[in-house]
Protein backbone atom coordinates (compact mmCIF):
# COMPACT_ATOMS: atom_id res chain seq x y z
CA UNK A 1 0.00 0.00 0.00
CA UNK A 2 1.22 3.75 -0.75
CA UNK A 3 2.20 5.75 1.64
CA UNK A 4 -0.81 8.44 2.65
CA UNK A 5 -0.67 11.09 5.00
CA UNK A 6 -3.65 12.85 6.33
CA UNK A 7 -3.89 15.88 8.51
CA UNK A 8 -7.11 17.01 11.03
CA UNK A 9 -6.42 19.54 13.33
CA UNK A 10 -2.38 18.80 14.01
CA UNK A 11 -3.13 15.17 13.74
CA UNK A 12 -1.02 13.49 11.37
CA UNK A 13 -2.09 9.60 10.37
CA UNK A 14 0.26 7.97 8.78
CA UNK A 15 -1.93 5.26 6.35
CA UNK A 16 0.15 2.56 4.51
CA UNK A 17 3.66 1.14 5.07
CA UNK A 18 6.15 3.00 6.53
CA UNK A 19 9.83 1.92 4.88
CA UNK A 20 13.41 2.88 3.46
CA UNK A 21 11.75 4.26 -0.10
CA UNK A 22 9.36 6.58 1.73
CA UNK A 23 9.98 7.67 4.97
CA UNK A 24 12.17 10.66 3.10
CA UNK A 25 8.89 11.98 2.23
CA UNK A 26 7.09 11.76 5.61
CA UNK A 27 10.09 13.48 7.26
CA UNK A 28 10.40 16.19 5.02
CA UNK A 29 6.48 16.88 4.93
CA UNK A 30 6.49 16.71 8.95
CA UNK A 31 9.36 19.34 9.42
CA UNK A 32 7.37 21.88 7.59
CA UNK A 33 4.94 21.23 11.09
CA UNK A 34 7.60 20.74 13.92
CA UNK A 35 8.12 23.63 15.38
CA UNK A 36 7.74 25.53 18.85
CA UNK A 37 4.22 27.28 17.59
CA UNK A 38 2.30 24.06 16.55
CA UNK A 39 1.31 21.17 19.21
CA UNK A 40 1.84 18.27 15.64
CA UNK A 41 1.01 14.88 16.69
CA UNK A 42 1.79 12.13 14.54
CA UNK A 43 -0.18 8.88 14.25
CA UNK A 44 0.87 5.97 13.52
CA UNK A 45 -2.07 4.05 14.27
CA UNK A 46 -2.79 2.45 10.72
CA UNK A 47 0.38 1.68 9.58
CA UNK A 48 0.78 -1.59 8.24
CA UNK A 49 4.48 -2.48 8.30
CA UNK A 50 7.38 -0.55 9.65
CA UNK A 51 11.07 -1.05 8.85
CA UNK A 52 13.89 -0.04 10.65
CA UNK A 53 15.34 2.23 8.51
CA UNK A 54 12.02 3.78 9.19
CA UNK A 55 11.85 2.86 12.78
CA UNK A 56 15.61 5.28 13.27
CA UNK A 57 14.28 7.91 11.04
CA UNK A 58 11.02 8.35 13.20
CA UNK A 59 13.94 8.32 16.68
CA UNK A 60 15.61 11.22 14.57
CA UNK A 61 12.12 13.44 13.63
CA UNK A 62 11.88 12.94 17.66
CA UNK A 63 15.44 14.09 18.31
CA UNK A 64 14.71 17.13 16.61
CA UNK A 65 11.75 18.00 17.87
CA UNK A 66 13.34 17.91 21.87
CA UNK A 67 16.36 19.71 20.74
CA UNK A 68 13.86 22.54 19.54
CA UNK A 69 11.69 22.63 22.14
CA UNK A 70 8.61 21.79 19.93
CA UNK A 71 5.64 20.37 20.87
CA UNK A 72 5.73 17.17 19.21
CA UNK A 73 3.98 13.33 19.69
CA UNK A 74 4.28 10.32 18.03
CA UNK A 75 1.17 7.39 18.93
CA UNK A 76 1.17 4.22 18.29
CA UNK A 77 1.89 2.40 20.64
CA UNK A 78 -0.76 -0.06 20.16
CA UNK A 79 -0.20 -0.85 16.81
CA UNK A 80 0.83 -4.56 16.63
CA UNK A 81 2.75 -3.97 13.22
CA UNK A 82 5.20 -1.47 14.31
CA UNK A 83 5.61 -2.33 17.71
CA UNK A 84 8.21 -5.75 17.36
CA UNK A 85 10.06 -3.32 15.08
CA UNK A 86 10.23 -0.37 17.23
CA UNK A 87 10.96 -2.43 19.92
CA UNK A 88 13.82 -4.36 18.28
CA UNK A 89 15.78 -1.03 17.12
CA UNK A 90 15.22 0.16 20.83
CA UNK A 91 12.84 3.12 19.59
CA UNK A 92 9.37 2.11 21.26
CA UNK A 93 10.25 5.04 23.60
CA UNK A 94 9.17 7.59 21.50
CA UNK A 95 6.06 6.37 20.70
CA UNK A 96 3.77 8.01 23.31
CA UNK A 97 0.53 6.62 25.20
CA UNK A 98 -1.75 9.06 24.23
CA UNK A 99 -4.97 7.88 21.78
CA UNK A 100 -6.35 10.32 19.66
Amino acid sequence: MALQITECRGVFSVHGNLNSSNVVILERHMSRFINTKNHVILNLERVGELDETAACMLQQMHKYAMKTKALFSIIGLENANILPTMTKTRTSYILSHDRV
